[in-house]
């Protein structure tokens, strides 16, 4: 019939290697951790300061009332002091 096909791989086994070939996949292996390692940290710094206002020590937000009532009264609640006035028509 003929023999199995068994795929050729690219790469040789590391005892297959001499020393400059072993040198420089070592040094891809280093190579890629380290661009992986500052990768991460490079997201990391990014994922903690990204919602972080540059000039706002306090960190918050202010939003306007889009619709704020016409008469807001000086006093307090329970003070006699306050006539409430309508603002709208009764009818």
């Amino acid at each position: 019939m003929g023999e199995l096909w068994q795929p050729v791989d690219p790469r040789p086994a590391w005892r297959d290697l001499d020393g400059p070939a072993r040198l420089r996949r070592t040094g891809r292996v280093i190579g890629t951790a380290a661009a992986i390692g500052l990768a991460l940290g490079a997201w990391s710094l990014l994922s903690t300061t990204a919602g972080a206002p540059s000039g706002d020590p306090g960190g918050s937000t202010v939003q306007e009332v889009e619709e704020a009532p016409g008469a807001i009264p000086t006093t307090s609640p329970g003070s006699s002091a306050v006539v409430p006035t309508p603002t709208a028509p009764i009818g």
